[in-house]
């Protein structure tokens, strides 16, 4: 059976998600795009919101000097714009839902260069959960088809149950970094019992950090110690 994938990518080779030429079979971008891509290279090493200077290994942002998020740490692939966010809206909102399997194959690349996930590996994969309106509306939650590529590859297990949304919130677009902190409070709540000390909470894209931060924060109320956060992308700061 081992000639078989051979034999699948040469009768159906696979095409760049972005401008369709030949690609990587894994990761299903050229390797053109993917150089080309905002990759966040330059960012807060707490919260990865991009920097406009180059970060190191142990630059905090102000703003985490000011209020330390509740999570402990984040790794944010890029930075979101241009193409990303073309590539995110079809995942999330033209039904690619097959993107899912590249966007996750880089996610699992990112996450196991990082040395510590050795050391300290998670326990499990939170993806940050849709209300049920939104999850009907939809048809699917982008973290979770995400979040099967990871786990599969590195046999974390994944979290659907344990954490619901338990109000629909308002759509987080237009709204400024207080209005989201207040739109996102009390919109989780426990509804299982969580055993878990270190959680992964896995997010397509974070702008202010209201929703994963709000999961952190109970997460660690209900005794998690440790609290990571994987996304896609993360938003600069306006201006």
């Amino acid at each position: 059976m081992e000639f078989i994938q051979p034999l699948l990518s040469v009768l159906f080779p696979s095409r760049c998600l972005l401008c369709q030429h030949s690609a990587d079979t894994v990761v299903e971008l050229c390797a053109g795009c993917l150089a080309g891509l905002p990759h966040n290279t330059r960012c807060c090493q707490r919260c990865a919101l991009p920097l406009a200077v180059e970060a190191g290994k142990s630059l905090i942002c102000g703003r985490c000097i000011k209020q330390p998020p509740a999570f402990d740490y984040a790794y944010s692939l890029f930075s979101y714009q241009d193409e990303i966010i073309k590539l995110v809206h079809q995942l999330k909102f033209s039904e690619k839902i097959t993107y899912a399997r590249s966007i996750g194959e880089l996610l699992r690349m990112r996450l196991q260069a990082e040395a510590a996930l050795e050391k300290d590996k998670p326990d499990c994969l939170l993806p940050v959960p849709l209300h049920q309106s939104r999850l009907r509306q939809r048809g699917f939650n982008q973290s979770i088809e995400i979040s099967r590529v990871i786990s599969k590859k590195l046999a974390i297990p994944i979290e659907c149950h344990a954490v619901v949304r338990q109000r629909s919130t308002d759509a987080q677009t237009g709204l400024d970094a207080k209005q989201r902190r207040r739109n996102m409070k009390g919109a989780f709540k426990m509804a299982a019992e969580f055993n878990a000390g270190h959680v992964l909470i896995v997010d397509d894209v974070v702008t202010t950090g209201a929703t994963t931060n709000e999961l952190a924060k109970l997460l660690k109320k209900n005794g998690v110690r440790r609290v990571g956060v994987l996304s896609i992308a993360r938003a600069p700061v306006k201006g």
